[in-house]
C-alpha cells in the first residue's frame, strides 16, 4: 500500500537537504499525481472460469495469488513486479529500523539492551538477541520488583516498525487486563533482542510467568505485525516447546486492543493451571 503522505514526507526531506530548510519550505509538493501500484489480485486473470470462487478466495486471505502471468507463461505482470518489490522493501526497511525512544518514554518503560552491540550484530548474531548485557542484568534487578505472577517485556524483534506502528495501543489495552487481574509488575523494554530472552529475564526476576512482545518476521505484505511470547516458569533448558504464542497482531490480522485481552486471558490460565506450551502429563 503506497502511502502518499509519505510520498511528500520523503520529498520534502529530501529537499530539505539539498536546499535547506529556509528554501525548501516555500516549495509546494503535491504527490495526487505520484504512481500508486494499481491491484494485481484477480485483476490480471482477465476471464477467470468462476469468477464468485475466485472473488471468495482473494477475500479470504492477502496471500499473492490469482495474479496472472505474461509472456510465455514464466513471468510476472509488471504490476505484480512492483509490488513485490514494494513489499520487499517494506520488509528490509521494517527489519534496520528501530523502535523510537519517544514511543518508550510515553509508555514509561525504561530500556535495557541485549549483548547485541547494534543492529547489524543483532542481525548476524542471533546469539547475541538472546542473553541480556551485564548492565541491563544490573538495571532490571535494580528496577524490577522479584517475584512477580508474570514479567512484561517488550522487545524489537525483527520489526521495529510494528511496535512503532502498534505497541502504544496493545500496552494500554494489556495494562487495564493485566490490573483488573490484580497481575502488577514493571514493564520493560529490550532492545536488539530475540525470544529467548524472556527466559533470562523471567529467572532473574523470579517471575512465575513471562511475556514478551516483539515485532514479527516480515513477510511479503506485512511488515508491521506483532507477535506475543508466553512462558510459565521457564527452566535453564527451557525450548519452544515450553512457550506459546499469539501473532499476526495488526489491524489486518488480530487487531492490537483485542490481543491484549487474549493475551491477559493467556496468562490468567497458564497461572492457574501452571504450566504452558506442550507439556505431557
Amino acid at each position: 500500500m503506497i502511502d502518499r503522505s509519505k510520498l511528500e514526507s520523503l520529498v520534502r526531506g529530501a529537499l530539505v537537504e539539498v536546499l535547506g530548510e529556509d528554501r525548501a519550505k516555500d516549495r509546494p509538493i503535491d504527490a495526487t499525481g505520484a504512481l500508486v501500484i494499481p491491484p494485481d489480485r484477480g485483476v490480471n486473470l482477465r476471464s477467470p472460469f468462476d469468477p464468485e470462487a475466485l472473488r471468495a478466495l482473494i477475500a479470504a486471505q492477502p496471500a499473492r495469488i490469482c495474479v496472472g502471468r505474461t509472456g510465455v507463461g514464466t513471468r510476472y505482470r509488471t504490476n505484480t513486479l512492483l509490488r513485490f518489490r514494494a513489499d520487499h522493501a517494506a520488509a528490509k526497511d521494517a527489519v534496520t529500523s528501530e523502535v523510537a525512544p519517544a514511543l518508550l518514554a510515553k509508555l514509561g518503560l525504561f530500556e535495557v539492551k541485549t549483548r547485541a552491540t547494534d543492529k547489524r550484530h543483532f542481525l548476524q548474531r542471533p546469539d547475541a538477541g538472546r542473553a541480556l548485557s551485564d548492565e541491563a542484568r544490573a538495571t532490571i534487578a535494580e528496577k524490577c520488583r522479584r517475584g512477580p505472577r508474570v514479567q512484561i517485556i517488550y522487545g524489537d524483534g525483527l520489526s521495529a516498525a510494528a511496535l512503532n506502528e502498534h505497541l502504544e495501543t496493545y500496552h494500554r489495552a494489556l495494562e487495564k487486563e493485566l490490573g483488573a487481574a490484580e497481575l502488577d509488575n514493571t514493564p520493560f523494554f529490550v532492545r536488539y533482542s530475540r525470544v529467548k530472552v524472556m527466559d533470562e529475564i523471567a529467572r532473574l526476576v523470579d517471575a512465575e510467568a513471562a511475556l514478551f512482545v516483539c515485532g514479527e518476521r516480515p513477510g511479503l505484505g506485512y511488515s508491521d505485525s506483532l507477535s506475543a511470547y508466553y512462558i510459565y516458569k521457564p527452566g535453564a533448558g527451557a525450548t519452544d516447546a515450553n512457550r506459546e504464542v499469539i501473532s499476526n497482531i495488526n489491524p489486518r490480522g488480530i487487531e492490537p486492543a483485542r490481543a491484549a485481552k487474549l493475551t491477559a486471558d493467556a496468562i490468567a490460565r497458564i497461572l492457574r493451571e501452571r504450566k504452558s506450551g506442550v507439556v505431557m502429563d
